[in-house]
């Protein structure tokens, strides 16, 4: 049975200001670098032998710190990049919802399905990132990190448990949490904060740390 693990890049000096990244990028903070660690120590534990990452620079950074503490096979994929956020890229959440009051008010009514202007919607994510999830199953290893983004964290996760769009806002993914997934027939999963766990569900959201 496979046991797949959803980790999400250390903080970035945008997620401190809440401003968009999509395929944009920023540097990992200290914290992030710690949360970095702390995932590497964790996937460490587990016996994860090959992580998957984004190739963007957050999480390309998290990814090689992960591996200083498990020396495992270590590849990029697009296919994880986070989501497109079109014209939203660089701008705060502030700033958007001043410039863009009606597309913020869809985007709260239809979370799942809503594209930003000339951006995507997590539904066009699901379309890139299930081939990936799909050969899973075919790769050697049982214990598999993937290494990606908030946004693309909750499709990978909602997928993969079955859950239905209009439920997929449920996951929350802040940067310093894994979910561990045990791909059976029944799918059991669980979540780690701080390198600390395993807990029971999903992971709460709480405001990110300065």
């Amino acid at each position: 049975m496979k046991t797949l693990y959803v980790v999400r890049h250390g903080q970035t000096e945008w997620n401190v200001i809440d401003r968009f990244q999509g395929r944009l990028d920023s540097p990992l903070t200290p914290a992030g670098i710690r949360h970095a660690e702390e995932h590497g120590e964790l996937l460490a534990r587990e016996s994860v032998v090959h992580v998957i990452a984004s190739p963007l620079g957050r999480t390309r950074h998290t990814a090689e710190i992960i591996n200083d503490r498990l020396n495992a096979m270590l590849e990029f994929d697009d296919r994880l990049v986070e989501r497109d956020c079109g014209a939203w890229e660089g701008m705060t959440s502030n700033a958007i919802q001043r410039e863009y009051p009606d597309e913020w008010a869809a985007r709260l009514r239809a979370p799942y399905y809503h594209r930003p202007p000339r951006g995507e919607n997590l539904a066009d994510m699901l379309v890139r990132v299930q081939p990936l999830l799909d050969g899973l199953h075919a790769l050697p290893h049982e214990r598999i990190a993937l290494v990606s983004h908030g946004m693309m964290g909750r499709v990978i996760v909602s997928h993969l448990l079955r859950m239905a769009p209009e439920d997929a806002h449920r996951v929350a993914q802040p940067n310093d949490v894994v979910y561990r997934i045990e791909l059976g027939r029944e799918r059991r999963f669980h979540h780690f904060r701080n390198g600390l766990g395993p807990h029971e569900g999903f992971a709460s959201r709480r405001p990110q740390p300065e």
